[in-house]
């Protein structure tokens, strides 16, 4: 998978996942996910962009140093997805349990989508080393 494959697949994925929370927030009146978990999905999608740079930087290195760049990758999306929860929950007082829970799915789901494409990029070289 090239690199150009992973920006117009990630869009894609941004406006799969925005019609999800569109139809979750029109169609189920029962859950309020409000209107926060619209800056969520942007603050994910901006998140693996960068993430992805720079796990997509090591692929090409050695491998000390991708394992090095892919750990830091994950710490960092790791820290900057349960940063902006913590100040969520220390600084609004009324929480909405359906936000958190949309939050978090979000942060699988493009965790998910992120490994994926690393994944992919890896399979040619596993193949090259072996044969």
């Amino acid at each position: 998978m090239k690199k150009d494959n992973f920006y117009p697949r990630l869009i894609v994925f941004t406006i799969i996942m925005a019609v999800l929370l569109f139809l979750i927030q029109n169609f189920q009146q029962k859950i309020a996910i409000g209107n926060l978990c619209w800056g969520a999905l942007i603050y994910f999608f901006l998140l693996t962009l960068i993430v992805y740079r720079i796990s997509y930087s090591a692929l090409s290195k050695k491998n000390e140093i991708f394992l090095g760049r892919i750990y830091s990758a994950i710490g960092i999306r790791f820290v900057f997805s349960v940063f902006p929860l913590i100040i969520y929950l220390i600084f609004v007082p009324v929480r909405q349990i359906p936000f958190i829970i949309v939050y978090l799915f979000l942060y699988f789901f493009y965790t998910a989508f992120e490994i994926y494409y690393l994944v992919v990029n890896l399979r040619p070289d596993s193949k090259k080393i072996t044969s």
